[in-house]
């Protein structure tokens, strides 16, 4: 179906009024009878208009900065000739916090002075900065046909955040972990109507982001690779990519490694379900990995796992469906924390005298005797987490199936309390809940494992956020994104936070007395919050809703 293309105003646009679509004045997109959806309609900047100044030419061309399609058409057109093919749109997005400062410089040079908060490289890496630094951009001016254009630009764009929302998307790329046991997302930002697909390619070839990069992930694609043949096309959903010779060396393991990387990272693009992988445009046989390979499967239950009245497993209509073989033993625990492990089929439990792991059919046991220990986790491989709450070099404990125990150095500075962690799906991203003096910080970092998967160190921190209030709990929502509740602790006034990967955050309500939370399946919607009173509440439009049902305990799975 071909795409309706409107402009919004007759006159060129200031870099302010183009964050959002006006909903009043001579051109509405709601007016035109089409019979087409809103997801059909690209809605462009104007060019260039007759007469218009270079301030003008410099503030249109900025603004067109929104508009992606073919390739910044719009943005071209206030050039000159000579750098219409030369100016590249695509390496860098810096987005401003405030308005800019356009003034001239000399009588054809334009200076434009710019807030700028954060930036996205060419391989749509977003970095953000705690307060905005200005920007110093350089415009020459010349005259075609008796009108201005832009001969000297830097390249890239700059747009507000309200526009870099609606014109930039979220994409997962995917890596995969040392050992390629797992898919590991890295997310990136890309212009959503300027050759996305082409744009996730190259960036796949190319490095994952900083934090990823140091030991705990790998991609299966040959050093060097590159994209042949752009755009990308795709016949019946499936994308032909396209690389050069380099991936010929690889043997068909590594090359079935880097066919799913391709179709789970192509997928997200609408008209994409997979992908074929072909050198000189001649398609490579590929037999596909063994139905035990890498999933994007999260291994949560759709249902919570609950401890109420002495019993222990899934609540649904207030009825619990008890685990047998761990419900007598955890419940005579009387446990703090759990975490419940499906895969193993036991659950790791905290109290007053330390952890216990019990096991079906076996007697409960304490495998580690420190006080003050936090919620632990069990991972895909099945090494048990543990960690005080207090910061020190030998705060975590990493603890095999057959009670051998390791440290893992996880040092969060002086003062600090790691209030909760959590691993991701991937088995590779681990988010910690950190309370300081100076308030709460949601930090990412990544596991570097051994060849027996034995977590061996963590990469840098990154740090997502600073919290007001204090710090209550966190959980992995999905591969994008997390939830983290704070309060205030005289008068219990709750509040969660949802952050994406890259720091960008946004409120998800206010709930009162928070105690615990937890994610399931299906994003946010599958988020359940336990308050200090035993009542279970799920995210409602924007707030938070009780179940109906109750839980002494609130259990996290995996």
């Amino acid at each position: 179906m071909k795409k309706l293309v409107v402009s919004l105003l007759a006159g060129a646009l200031l870099l302010s009024s183009c964050t959002s679509i006006p909903n009043s004045g001579d051109v509405q997109s709601a007016e035109i009878d089409t019979g087409l959806s809103n997801a059909d309609v690209d809605f462009l900047p104007p060019g260039p208009s007759a007469g218009a100044t270079q301030e003008e030419i410099v503030q249109g061309f900025v603004a067109a900065g929104t508009a992606a399609q073919e390739n910044y058409r719009v943005a071209r057109s206030y050039l000159a000739a000579e750098l219409v093919d030369v100016w590249n749109p695509n390496l860098s997005v810096a987005i401003r916090a405030g308005e800019p400062v356009v003034s001239p410089s000399s009588a054809t040079s334009i200076v434009y002075t710019v807030p700028v908060i954060a930036n996205v490289d060419e391989f749509g890496r977003y970095s953000s900065a705690t307060s905005a630094t200005d920007q110093r951009l350089e415009f020459e001016l010349v005259q075609e046909s008796g009108e201005w254009r832009i001969i000297a630009a830097p390249d890239g764009v700059v747009l507000s955040e309200p526009a870099f929302g609606e014109a930039f998307s979220s994409y997962r790329l995917y890596y995969f972990s040392s050992g390629y046991r797992d898919l590991v997302a890295d997310d990136r930002w890309f212009a959503s109507r300027g050759e996305v697909s082409t744009k996730i390619v190259r960036a796949l070839l190319e490095e994952p982001s900083f934090w990823l990069n140091q030991g705990a992930t790998v991609s299966a694609f040959p050093e060097g690779s590159q994209l042949a043949l752009t755009p990308i096309p795709v016949a019946d959903g499936v994308a032909q990519v396209d690389l050069t010779t380099s991936v010929l060396s690889a043997n068909e393991v590594a090359r079935a490694r880097m066919l799913l990387q391709l179709s789970a990272s192509l997928s997200q693009v609408q008209g994409i379900s997979s992908a074929r992988l072909s050198v000189n445009q001649v398609e490579l046989v590929i037999p596909p990995l063994d139905e035990e390979g890498p999933s994007l499967a999260s291994g949560r239950d759709g249902r919570i796992a609950v401890l109420l009245d002495r019993r222990f497993g899934y609540v649904q209509a207030g009825r619990i469906e008890q685990l047998e073989g761990l419900s007598s033993q955890v419940a005579s625990l009387i446990p703090r924390s759990l975490f419940y492990s499906a895969a193993f089929d036991q659950v790791a439990a905290t109290r007053f005298d330390g952890l216990w792991l019990v096991r079906e059919g076996e007697a409960a046991s304490l495998i580690d005797e420190r006080p003050d220990l936090i919620r632990p986790i069990i991972d895909s491989c099945g090494y048990i987490w543990s960690s005080t709450a207090l910061s020190s070099p030998d705060m975590a404990a990493i603890i095999s199936q057959n009670g051998q125990v390791s440290s893992l150095s996880m040092e969060l500075g002086d003062e600090a309390e790691l209030v909760s962690f959590e691993l991701a799906r991937d088995n590779t991203r681990l988010l910690l809940l950190v309370q300081t003096a100076t308030g709460g910080r949601v930090l990412l970092t990544a596991v570097e494992r051994n060849e027996d998967c034995l977590p061996q160190s963590l990469g840098d921190f990154v740090d997502l956020g600073s919290l007001t209030g204090s710090a209550v709990d966190a959980a992995w929502v999905d591969d994008s994104s997390v939830a983290v509740v704070v309060d205030d602790a005289q008068t219990g006034a709750g509040a969660v936070i949802v952050f994406d990967t890259n720091g960008r955050s946004s409120s998800l309500g206010r709930p009162t007395r928070p105690a615990t939370l937890v994610g399931t399946i299906g994003g946010v919607p599958g988020l359940r919050l336990l308050s200090d009173d035993g009542l279970i509440y799920q995210p409602r439009g924007n707030g938070w809703q009780g179940t109906g049902e109750r839980a002494s305990v609130l259990a996290t799975q995996r």
